[in-house]
């Protein structure tokens, strides 16, 4: 197990043993957005976090987001004369997933409002996912990669009932993730870094008093 994987581990048991031991009410959000990395294209992006909120200003939780990006080369081969409709082929298929997991911090800044704002922290582990397959060349290609990440995110939240809010915000991921390539003619250690760090934003329903 890596040394920043252990660390983030630590990290999200610190945080839910700090949950724990306060008095407060667990609280779960759902949330759907888009995320543009730095060495990839901008994708679709669900997530969820949960946690406790200890009081009106501050909530400690864990969370999660599945970012998705799909692309295909394609060519018209002509019409179908059976159908009627067009035959269309596929010389190129890429798909990229990540996955960060993080504990996370927010301070609601003006509980009282009408419109709460807040802003967010939070640090965890980033595993990416990416599959190429190029029909042409007959040549399939998958990488993982995986690497310590954090976020920052501002936003507001307005709530809807007494216990359940909706919400938006901008963040930021900050990550560079890795994979082994083996070693190289001379013997020495070679990896590939991707970075994985970029802007996004998300909208989603917050629902406490569970």
């Amino acid at each position: 197990m890596s040394i920043n994987l252990k660390r983030c581990l630590l990290a999200a048991l610190l945080v839910l043993a700090v949950a724990n031991i306060a008095p407060a009410q667990t609280y779960l959000g759902i949330r759907l957005g888009s995320f543009n990395p730095e060495d990839a294209k901008s994708g679709f992006t669900i997530g969820i976090n949960t946690g406790r909120a200890v009081d009106d200003r501050i909530e400690f939780g864990l969370t999660a987001d599945l970012y998705i990006r799909k692309f295909k080369q394609e060519t018209e081969v002509g019409p179908n004369p059976g159908s009627g409709g067009t035959d269309i082929q596929t010389e190129i298929e890429y798909s990229m997933y990540a996955l960060p997991i993080m504990a996370q911090l927010t301070v609601n800044i003006m509980p009282q409002a009408i419109v709460i704002p807040y802003a967010a922290v939070a640090v965890g582990y980033e595993m990416v996912y990416s599959s190429e397959s190029n029909y042409e060349l007959d040549e399939t290609d998958r990488r993982f990669y995986g690497g310590f990440g954090w976020q920052l995110a501002i936003g507001g939240k307005y709530y809807i009932g007494s216990s359940s809010a909706l919400f938006g915000e901008l963040f930021y991921n900050g990550a560079t993730v890795k994979r082994n390539k083996g070693s190289n003619e001379a013997g020495f250690p070679v990896s590939e870094e991707l970075d994985f760090s970029g802007l996004g934003f998300r909208v989603g329903i917050w629902l406490g008093g569970f």
